[in-house]
Parts: structure tokens; C-alpha cells; sequence
């Protein structure tokens, strides 16, 4: 079996993640205050997890194609993440936000998976590029060291805008419902 379309296959997902996502965003209310910061830092990221692979000294992630068992498991794990991202966009509807920031007329989402976790986007996320660096290696290993550390900077700071915004309801919520790995963190 040619591993090669697995590596096409994860691209391809991807590239289709990326036009729902900026076509669903197009709804989306506005934010209370815009952090253009924070969009520079995720884009920047993935620039760079991109870039980083073809710097000779690091070649060393570019381990792709693996074994097609190998390779199928990571295909798994990708279309896991990218269908619990885009399930949990879904539920938020035009309350999505691409940073950390307040929503006019912003409402608590707890239905579907966010009845599960907190942030099943994130966790969805970081489960994609999982799944990605498995099959492709280079840039999605990149990604995820480089998204790791920004998806659980943004956990934190949603939950505190979260319980800024929703006093009432938000700690329940919290208390209840785990971050972004069901009945663990």
C-alpha cells in the first residue's frame, strides 16, 4: 500500500477544515474588543511550523510516509479531531470567536460536545495535528509543539473571560465539565 496518499489525504482534510471554518466564521458576531495580536501569533505559528521543516538541522521531523498501520491510525485520529473541531463550531454558531474576546450579545454554549469538555475545539484541534504529525510528520509536528502551548494559554484565558462574562452559570459549568479531555483535565 502506497503511504503516500495518507500524507495527500491529511492535506486535503485540512485544506477543507480551513475553507469551512473561514467560510463559518463569516457569521460570526462581532467581537467586543478585537485582539489582532493574538491572530498574528496563531498565523505566525503556522508559518513557522510550515517553514521549520526545511531548516537543514531539523530535517529530522520530515519521517514521512510511515507504515500503512501506522498511517491509518493517524488518519483516524486526524478525522477525530477535525469532526470533534467542526461539531463544536457548529454548537457555537456566530458565538465562534478566532481569539479570546467577548461576543456582542455573547451566550454560553453547553450543548453537544461542549456538554463533554470546555474547549472541544481546542481538544479537537490538538487531536488533528496529533493525528497529522503521525501520517505527515514536519510541519504538523511543528504545529502541535507550536499549538500546544498556545491552546492551553487560551483555555485559561477563555475560562476567565467565561466566568467574567457568565458569573452566575460559568463556575457550575466549570465544576462539572472538564477543560479538554473528558472526565480527566
Amino acid at each position: 500500500m502506497n503511504t503516500v496518499i495518507f500524507i495527500w489525504f491529511v492535506y486535503a482534510l485540512w485544506l477543507i477544515l480551513i475553507v469551512y471554518l473561514t467560510v463559518a466564521g463569516l457569521g460570526a458576531k462581532r467581537d467586543t474588543h478585537p485582539h489582532l495580536g493574538q491572530s498574528f501569533g496563531l498565523l505566525f505559528a503556522m508559518i513557522a511550523a510550515f517553514a521549520l521543516p526545511h531548516v537543514p538541522i531539523l530535517s529530522f521531523v520530515n519521517f514521512a510516509p510511515v507504515n500503512p498501520a501506522l498511517s491509518i491510525v493517524g488518519l483516524i485520529l486526524c478525522v477525530a479531531g477535525m469532526a470533534v473541531l467542526v461539531s463544536a463550531r457548529q454548537h457555537l454558531g456566530r458565538n465562534w470567536s478566532q481569539t479570546v474576546s467577548a461576543k456582542e450579545g455573547h451566550e454560553l454554549v453547553t450543548s453537544g460536545p461542549y456538554r463533554y469538555v470546555r474547549h472541544p475545539m481546542y481538544a479537537g484541534g490538538l487531536l488533528a495535528c496529533l493525528g497529522s504529525a503521525i501520517v505527515c510528520g514536519g510541519p504538523f509536528v511543528f504545529l502541535l509543539a507550536f499549538l500546544t502551548p498556545i491552546f492551553l494559554w487560551r483555555v485559561g484565558a477563555e475560562d476567565h473571560l467565561m466566568e467574567q462574562q457568565f458569573p452566575d452559570a460559568y463556575p457550575a459549568y466549570e465544576q462539572r465539565t472538564r477543560a479538554l479531555i473528558p472526565f480527566l483535565w
